[in-house]
């Protein structure tokens, strides 16, 4: 890592259906799970796959930080696409948490030019495309006449209105990016930031993803996939990652976004970090655009090579935040590859997948379980796999099952596995 500049993570904003960074935090470690049964509303109902479907969805007060604080007129009709809601409210929450501050002029107090954003989505304004079907089926009402003349759909609609969103409420002048990576989205983004950084191009980087994909459309190409649950009447256990008698995962919707600055920036302005970014990677499993091979070999290549840049040992590692699907094929590739990339080290390994909990989170797993991650090396606390009774013989690490472990981390590795064969890793320590 010689010659590259260090990477500090200072602040953490999350937007989950467990609600925002910290309750986030306190009921995800007391096991708590936030699926639950969706019923449409009776102007959706027609549109739905299916009469009722298990989801995780934001609780509106997870939003009423961006309510409260929003200073660019222009941007409150935005607020009605939940994708660019929860960008905004987690971008806040980060910037606070890192103690940044945004001057007079509305710009992040950082030298001009040297703060960049990297917000991704896996497919940008969804539920306003969803809006505008309505529309169309519902055209002569005054509210949709108001709507349609209002104008501010494609901002909405974009995969790039999350990120320019929040550059333009914080206020960052320097690099703005938009990475759409289907689930593997959010940590392709920090992966983006932490390279500006270190490669001299910022100071900080306001990254993350979001994503609000409860829309009939995103749902019902899910369910032909034969990747959801069909645990309807029972949401709350239904998603069970690593498990033998998994069946699938229901989609859920937030936002996760971080504070990354170099570490000489951090220094000098007294900020605490959360950890120290070592190193990400990418490559592509080409098997398949909407499954992984059954040969672990990319992915497991590529976790040996994040522990070589980082200049660590496979036996370094404390804690995996684990993708864990629930589904057939996903667990057990993600698994066999940790088994041929760790070794007998495997056998020390904890590692736990969140989805359980708070569900698919599609673009913005990657972000929110990254938060998770940083929020156990900062209390010494693992994040249970939710609703794992009974894991499969060839999944030999410690799951964490059901319930959280007090552990110290001082390595921490995250993997993301998005459709089309975007495989992403990246390492952090406790600094």
């Amino acid at each position: 890592m010689s010659g590259r500049n260090r990477v500090l993570i200072t602040g953490i904003g999350v937007v989950s259906p467990l609600g925002n960074r910290e309750e986030f935090w306190r009921r995800l470690i007391a096991g708590e799970t936030a699926t639950r049964r969706l019923v449409p509303e009776h102007r959706d109902r027609e549109f739905w796959p299916i009469e009722s479907c298990g989801a995780a969805a934001v609780a509106s007060k997870s939003l009423s930080t961006t309510l409260q604080t929003m200073s660019r007129a222009e941007l409150i009709p935005l607020l009605a696409e939940p994708a660019i809601a929860h960008a905004l409210a987690a971008s806040l929450e980060a910037v606070a948490d890192a103690g940044l501050q945004i001057d007079m002029e509305g710009r992040l107090a950082v030298n001009r030019g040297r703060a960049g954003c990297v917000i991704g989505t896996s497919k940008g304004g969804v539920r306003t495309l969803h809006e505008l079907m309505l529309l169309e089926r519902d055209r002569g009402m005054p509210i949709s006449k108001e709507k349609v003349v209002a104008g501010n759909w494609w901002p909405m609609i974009a995969p790039s209105g999350p990120a320019s969103s929040v550059s333009a409420l914080i206020g960052t002048e320097g690099p703005l990016l938009s990475p759409v990576a289907a689930c593997a989205t959010g940590l392709m983004s920090l992966v983006r930031a932490a390279e500006l950084i270190q490669c001299g191009m910022c100071d900080v980087v306001i990254a993350g993803s979001s994503d609000a994909s409860l829309s009939p459309a995103i749902v019902a190409s899910f369910r032909k996939l034969g990747v959801l649950s069909k645990r309807h009447d029972d949401p709350e256990s239904a998603i069970r990652p690593f498990d033998k008698d998994r069946d699938g995962f229901f989609v859920g919707e937030g936002a996760g976004v971080f504070v990354l600055e170099s570490e000489e920036h951090a220094r000098q302005r007294g900020a605490t970090p959360y950890a120290e970014w070592l190193m990400g990677g990418m490559v592509a499993d080409t098997f398949a655009m909407t499954k992984l091979s059954d040969n672990p070999e990319a992915l497991s290549w590529l976790i040996s090579d994040v522990l070589r840049r980082s200049e660590l040992v496979s036996s370094d590692i404390d804690y995996l935040s684990l993708h864990g699907t629930a589904t057939r094929m996903n667990d057990v590739c993600e698994m066999r590859a940790i088994n041929k990339s760790f070794g007998d080290a495997r056998h020390q390994l904890a590692g736990s997948s969140i989805k359980g909990a708070i569900g698919h989170l599609l673009g913005a797993a990657g972000s929110v379980e990254f938060a998770a991650m940083l929020l156990s090396i900062r209390d010494g606390v693992l994040p249970p796999t939710a609703n794992l009774r009974n894991p499969e013989n060839e999944f030999e690490i410690n799951l964490v099952p059901n319930e959280s472990q007090q552990r110290s981390v001082h390595h921490a590795m995250k993997f993301s596995l998005g459709f089309g064969g975007h495989l992403v890793a990246a390492a952090v320590r406790n600094c």
